[in-house]
């Protein structure tokens, strides 16, 4: 990389020329332009020279514990009644699946119950009857319609009674969330009473700029750090980026799923940091970021040919970190580029292709 001292003032361009013409003056070959050594030095012109190899890229940003949606699951029955006791009778309480919940008195299960048996007790007086069997397996399918366990209707069997209120069991473990019943409560068929929440992974929810999605990908490790724990750090990798972009704060939300546990740290509603470590990109010839030129509509990036002799390359740029710009088009890598003071270079190259246009139609 070259190197000037800092321009004490601004001097004019120099052009000199490269090829005879009929009239016997003398001028640049088209598109390049000669700075004299007094300009160069006075603008400060920098030169670097364009390396081939790939960008790296790690996107730090700020994520939110929820819960895995996929572990909720909200308790309702399929038959009304009075909930005599409650079992899970707080918010926050912790159930294994299969556990007691509730114990409900309905008139329509112990009806049902007193049909069952009934039915039982004609098939085996008519034995062989297949009317009786079919009404034996009726009633006993509007039990299991209504969420009996198996061993609950054999032990109706084996009392011979019907039982007074029937227990509902936890259809999941996890943690009683919207408790929404009381004991000695009527309720309706299909009301939600609770929401269990399987709280053994949990959902971290972080938020990606939308001029940093090429880099996202489902997969790429993340390393987290949780605001109530600054001394660990903890990993994962993305599992799902959402589709939806957020229309005021331009952002795409990306999940982490992670284990979770009720002593953890990783509770929902909490913050974390989260670097989303970018997987490195293909070897391409890179350039600062400053040495683009870009007008809305074309991007250039001045070649340094030596002598004082500049030229502007149209290039095709691409990801961008770190002050640094892929080149995807118009490089091909070990050129010299100019890295300061190139807009002077380009404007000075824009006037000189305007004036040799205006001179050819005289």
């Amino acid at each position: 990389m070259s190197d000037t001292t800092q321009p004490s003032g601004m001097a004019s361009m120099d052009h000199t020329d490269m090829d005879n013409t009929e009239n016997g003056s003398m001028r640049e070959q088209e598109g390049v332009v000669r700075v004299s050594p007094a300009t160069v030095q006075n603008i400060g012109v920098r030169t670097a020279e364009v390396p081939v190899e790939p960008l790296r890229r790690t996107i730090r940003t700020t994520g939110q514990f929820k819960m895995d949606e996929r572990g909720m699951r909200t308790v309702s029955l399929k038959v009304g009644g009075w909930v005599e006791t409650l079992h899970a009778d707080y918010e926050g309480a912790i159930v294994k699946k299969g556990e007691p919940l509730l114990e409900l008195y309905s008139p329509e299960l112990v009806a049902t119950q007193e049909e069952y048996l009934l039915a039982l007790r004609n098939a085996r007086r008519m034995e062989g009857s297949s009317d009786a069997k079919r009404l034996v397996e009726a009633t006993r399918r509007r039990l299991d319609h209504w969420d009996l366990t198996e061993s609950q209707i054999e032990e109706i069997e084996a009392r011979g009674e019907p039982k007074r209120t029937v227990t509902f069991h936890a259809p999941t473990s996890g943690e009683v969330m919207h408790k929404n019943v009381t004991e000695g409560q009527r309720i309706e068929p299909g009301r939600a009473l609770m929401d269990i929440a399987d709280i053994s992974t949990v959902w971290l929810i972080a938020d990606v700029n939308q001029q940093d999605l090429p880099w996202i990908e489902e997969g790429m490790p993340v390393r987290i750090r949780l605001v109530s724990d600054p001394g660990e750090t903890q990993e994962g990798q993305v599992d799902h980026i959402y589709h939806m972009l957020d229309t005021e704060t331009r952002t795409a939300k990306v999940r982490i799923t992670l284990p979770g546990g009720h002593r953890t740290l990783r509770k929902p509603g909490a913050y974390a940091t989260v670097y989303l470590e970018a997987r490195p990109t293909e070897a391409t010839p890179v350039v600062p970021s400053e040495a683009v030129v870009s007008n809305g509509e074309r991007e250039v990036v001045i070649q340094a040919l030596g002598d004082g002799r500049f030229r502007p390359r149209p290039v095709m740029t691409g990801l961008e970190t770190g002050g640094r710009v892929q080149i995807l088009d118009g490089l091909s890598g070990g050129e010299q580029i100019v890295t300061s003071a190139q807009f002077l270079i380009d404007s000075e190259a824009r006037l000189e292709g305007a004036m040799s246009m205006m001179m050819g139609d005289m």
